[in-house]
């Protein structure tokens, strides 16, 4: 995932100075040619706090390929078999959210209760948990896909891929990676072995990285060193540069950053535990030859397998209720204020008449037709926003269509229930084979449907033309005559 040291400090600065919302920057190299929106949750970040704990159960989105989490595999490095349940400890899930982006999904300008553009970093990290992997370019013929618009607009769907990502970075031991617990059956529910999991998610890193990760590393203090910790008002250290990855995400998950006082999360009761660099026990696997042997190409990585640090430590976070997804998830309703273009400029509305957060995209047909924003954000009447926040809940998009063509349109995509809506050229609505024109042919499919001797019609929304409910012949015939110039209009 993403790192931003040098820029963390200023960034959470620019949090919680809760600065004006500025326009949409470019994504130069990214998925988006044009950063989407996202919504900004309150500052509390409970919303997103609720959608970490659902992710380590994985309850967002569980049977998705791409946003629900993996099994788990356990055991000896040359047994290895599936948990009973895919888990990971909720609270290094907040963590990792927290140290990754401040726990935020909008940019740093975007105050919280708002809409704006979302966070994209310098390296395509985008979101609360950062996603990189998948992120760096349009997967959709250069557009942005419909996995790639959700994890940069949607924080439900950015943590639950996440999440995945870093159960991917578990399951790569025992074949490319060492394993932590070799003494409790590699068991995920306890906290510390997740130790190479973690190191991974940032990068499985070492000397003579730009960002090296090892804990022998010499650039970093002698163990033992002072813990690492994301409450600013301790006495312990808060430079990320002084720490490995593995050991910022399990000093933050044991203390936690507070808002007007209060810690975003409850700390466990002792501090989580790191492998003791002063016992052979974990020196000796953790020595920099172990880590060339096991990084170097070869993955050789048996000689780094280590026991449970000690003492162990559990998650006590309860599985939240089953309905706590559906509840943050919505049943949100694609709306749009208009049905045609015309040639040169057009603004329409997008709107989720619907419950929850709306993802968007839009995608062009045709290289002559182009829009302002490729995707974004339409928040129902029931997401609260701040008091003063900029938060539009039914953002405009610009389509323009070049002058000299009569054919083209745009498809408005809800991401969130696969909801389509096309918008076409005035003279083109009753395109019902989707090749940007209206002529007989069109007639021709809707009698081939009537008849069944064709089962689907690839635009079937234009093709009941006089808006009876039906598609039969006498949509087939309206639309002879209107070809022919016998009626008008239809």
């Amino acid at each position: 995932m993403s790192w931003r040291f040098v820029l963390l400090a200023a960034f959470v600065m620019a949090l919680y100075a809760g600065a004006a919302a500025s326009p949409a920057p470019r994504a130069e190299g990214c998925a988006f040619s044009t950063v989407p929106t996202a919504y900004e949750a309150n500052r509390d970040r409970v919303a997103y706090l609720r959608g970490l704990e659902l992710a380590g159960y994985n309850m967002i989105l569980p049977s998705d390929n791409f946003f629900g989490t993996p099994n788990i595999e356990i055991g000896a490095r040359d047994n290895r078999r599936t948990a009973d349940d895919p888990y990971i400890p909720p609270v290094l899930l907040k963590a990792t959210g927290y140290v990754e982006s401040a726990m935020t999904q909008a940019a740093s300008s975007v105050p919280f209760g708002a809409v704006g553009p979302a966070l994209i970093s310098f390296d395509c990290g985008h979101g609360i948990m950062q996603i990189t992997s998948g992120m760096t370019s349009g997967q959709d013929g250069g557009w942005p896909s419909k996995n790639q618009a959700l994890v940069a607009t949607h924080y439900l769907y950015n943590i639950g891929r996440g999440a995945a990502i870093l159960a991917d970075k578990w399951n790569a031991a025992p074949g490319f990676r060492p394993i932590a617990g070799t003494d409790t059956d590699s068991d995920p529910k306890i906290v510390e072995n997740w130790y190479f999991a973690l190191w991974g998610y940032n990068g499985f890193t070492g000397p003579g990285a730009n960002r090296s990760n090892h804990p022998s590393d010499p650039i970093y203090a002698d163990w033992p060193r002072t813990p690492f910790s994301c409450n600013s008002g301790d006495s312990n250290g808060h430079s990320y540069g002084n720490y490995p990855y593995q050991e910022i995400v399990y000093g933050c998950a044991s203390r936690p950053p507070s808002v007007e006082g209060t810690p975003l999360w409850t700390a466990p009761p002792l501090p989580f535990s790191l492998p003791n660099l002063t016992s052979t026990k974990w020196a000796d696997p953790l020595s920099l030859d172990n880590w060339n042997a096991c990084s170097g190409g070869s993955f050789n990585c048996a000689a780094m397998d280590i026991p449970s640090p000690r003492p162990r430590h559990y998650d006590d976070t309860p599985r939240p209720s089953d309905d706590l997804a559906a509840y943050l998830l919505g049943s949100p309703q694609l709306s749009v204020s208009r049905a045609t273009l015309d040639v040169g400029s057009n603004t329409i509305t997008i709107s989720n008449t619907g419950q929850g957060i709306l993802s968007w995209r839009a995608k062009p047909g045709q290289a002559w037709v182009s829009v302002n924003k490729q995707g974004g954000v339409a928040l129902s009447n029931d997401v609260p926003c701040a008091d003063g926040a900029p938060c539009t809940r039914s953002p405009s998009l610009t389509i323009n269509v070049g002058d000299g063509h009569n054919t083209g349109w745009v498809d408005i995509e809800s991401l969130t229930t696969a909801q389509t809506i096309r918008i076409t050229l005035a003279n083109n609505i009753y395109d019902v084979n989707c090749d940007g024109q209206t002529n007989p042919i069109d007639a021709t499919f809707i009698l081939q449907y009537n008849a069944s001797l064709v089962m689907v019609l690839p635009c079937s929304d234009n093709a009941d033309v006089n808006r009876d409910g039906h598609i039969d012949a006498v949509d087939a015939a309206l639309l002879l005559q209107y070809n022919a110039g016998l009626i008008g209009e239809l």
